[in-house]
């Protein structure tokens, strides 16, 4: 007698991983008719006319076990009633989209794809548009692949994320995610797993979202390609890539490339065991890099640049930890240059905080008086300061275009407001400045003769704004800068 694979499963004697002699897989069709209805078949046979697109891949779903559900055409989910709404594939399952469309426009609970509690599913070939509630959603799933799944999402008022994979209502592991990984327009994040215990994806590209490209929560022992991220999140704190609550360890990523985003790199509530082989990031309204309470985070390689500041570290121990990329010389010990418990000697860039800019010789003049200002980074020797030691905590600062002349306040002035300028290095004390450390490898410069810290005028971030002296204020990045070694 020769049975059929769905037989042979329930009696144990085939499972989904073995071949089975003499059987196969269910094959259904989901097809739209010229009037508009949807048509589900099943080995060919009819198990849904109607009017219903979801309605219809779920009655093939429903009416076979293991195998191919194959979707012919593009649709609207049609309005949610109420409820989360859904093509809720059954275990040992592929959904092949072949390219076609899902238009989620029928209220906050569509979700295009949702399981729960099932294994061995995959999502392939699938467009996502329209406002859904997520995009693909599973929970307590284990061997979940995803593939080929492209969305470009419109602003949704109740979560609007991506794909999210999560273990909320029961374990997960085993998830990949391969080919072509596209979001674009996510309210939410683009990707984010929660508690997935092995994991393999793949290039994953978000662009334009309210919230991360790949947020990795409470994850484990995995690995990422290539994360590209634009506009993620830009204005917030979110990042490109983000690691949270716990996330790792064991977790390997190829590179993070962001532009014009919150944050490209951020790890965050104790995440560990996550190693990047190198970054590209740029122009970031907070952190390109942040490390908050991480350990045995690493960094190997790469650039950061326009950042607000381009590095920092909270809570974050560099003898376990480490960012080896251009940008983020203040890390560890800087190239070119040595910090040591507020001793400074080598050549420096002086970033502002506040405005990522820098510390600046006016015209690039080399005379006593030359003011000096905040301006735009632009790589010249004007922008560069010699910094030694001359008595314990108290060092010369002088432009790498002026040598012989040194960071001076004027008049040797001990009030708020007076001006910082050149003069001839002569050793008084307002040409002396001790370096406080602001945490996070970022430091106040206070004058010897006024006790007063160097500020960029009115908190100002415009090119040209000037530097003068300033009661030091707690909170205030206008008198906070990063040591860049040149």
């Amino acid at each position: 007698m020769k049975y059929s694979l769905k037989q042979l499963l329930v009696a144990g004697v085939c499972t989904l991983s073995a071949i089975c002699s003499g059987a196969a897989f269910a094959d259904a069709e989901v097809t739209r008719n010229t009037d508009g209805s949807w048509l589900a078949r099943v080995d060919g046979n009819q198990v849904y006319l109607g009017s219903r697109y979801f309605d219809a891949v779920n009655a093939a779903a429903n009416n076979m076990g293991a195998g191919t559900i194959n979707i012919r055409n593009s649709g609207d989910s049609g309005p949610d009633g109420g409820n989360v709404y859904s093509i809720r594939p059954q275990a040992g399952q592929i959904l092949d989209f072949h390219g076609h469309q899902v238009n989620a426009n029928g209220g906050d609970l569509v979700v295009p794809v949702y399981c729960d509690r099932r294994d061995n599913i995959t999502v392939k070939n699938l467009h996502v548009v329209g406002n859904p509630r997520y995009g693909v959603w599973f929970r307590g799933c284990s061997n979940v692949t995803l593939e080929n799944i492209t969305m470009n999402l419109s602003a949704h008022p109740s979560v609007g994320l991506g794909i999210r994979v999560d273990a909320s209502t029961g374990p997960a592991s085993n998830l990949t995610l391969q080919g072509n990984i596209n979001i674009n327009g996510s309210t939410g994040h683009g990707v984010e797993t929660y508690g997935i215990d092995g994991f393999s994806i793949g290039d994953v590209t978000v662009t334009n979202s309210g919230g991360c490209g790949l947020l990795l929560n409470d994850s484990r022992n995995g690995t990422v390609g290539n994360v590209v991220g634009h506009y993620n999140n830009w204005g917030g704190g979110y990042a490109t890539f983000r690691v949270a609550n716990g996330n790792g360890p064991n977790v390997q990523v190829n590179s993070v490339y962001s532009r014009n985003s919150g944050r490209g790199f951020f790890s965050v509530t104790g995440s560990n065991g996550t190693t990047i082989n190198t970054v590209d990031i740029d122009t970031t309204t907070s952190q390109g890099i942040f490390l908050e309470d991480a350990y045995d985070t690493h960094v190997l390689a790469g650039s950061v640049a326009n950042g607000n500041p381009n590095c920092q570290l909270v809570r974050t121990d560099t003898t376990n930890s480490s960012i080896s990329v251009s940008g983020c010389s203040q890390v560890g010990t800087p190239p070119g240059g040595t910090i040591n418990n507020g001793t400074v000697n080598g050549t420096y860039r002086l970033m502002p905080v506040h405005s990522n800019k820098t510390i600046d010789v006016a015209n690039c003049g080399s005379s006593s008086g030359t003011n000096v200002q905040q301006w735009s980074w632009l790589n010249n020797d004007c922008q560069k300061f010699n910094i030694s030691t001359v008595d314990g905590i108290w060092h010369r600062i002088s432009p790498v275009n002026a040598p012989n002349q040194g960071l001076d306040i004027d008049s040797s002035s001990t009030s708020n407001g007076a001006n910082a300028m050149l003069w001839q290095y002569w050793g008084g004390y307002n040409q002396q400045f001790r370096f406080q450390s602001a945490g996070n490898g970022l430091w106040r410069i206070i004058n010897r003769n006024s006790e007063l810290c160097l500020d960029v005028d009115g908190i100002s971030t415009a090119d040209g704004a000037n530097l003068v002296q300033w009661q030091c204020i707690a909170g205030n990045n206008n008198q906070v800068f990063q040591l860049i070694s040149q």
